[in-house]
């Protein structure tokens, strides 16, 4: 998915409701599970290849997290991330979300 299509999924996750509450993750934790993400959104969700991949680092972990539940749901259909997303937890997403918005975007 490209830069502006993970933009456009962003806008209508939030339009349409489905970020959550607060999103508290425990960030040492994302790290750990975080690598599977960075073999495509690259080392600390830095992306190498944003034409193909958007960065994540330093979004918004609500959005972050709104996004992987829409992934791993069903909600939002994406042949690449939807099998990435189906099978983390709820705590997972939340670490994940919590790691790659604490990363300084580059």
């Amino acid at each position: 998915m490209n830069s502006r299509s993970f933009a456009l999924t962003a806008m209508l996750t939030l339009v349409f409701g489905m970020a959550g509450t607060a999103t508290a993750g425990d960030i040492s934790r994302g790290e750990g599970i975080s690598s599977t993400c960075i073999a495509c959104h690259g080392p600390g969700g830095n992306s190498t290849m944003p034409a193909m991949y958007p960065s994540i680092a330093g979004r918004d972990a609500d959005e972050l997290a709104a996004l992987l539940h829409g992934y791993r749901d069903g909600d939002i259909q994406d042949s690449q991330m939807a099998p990435q997303a189906a099978h983390l937890t709820d705590q997972d997403i939340e670490d994940l979300a919590a790691y790659f918005a604490a990363q300084e975007a580059k």
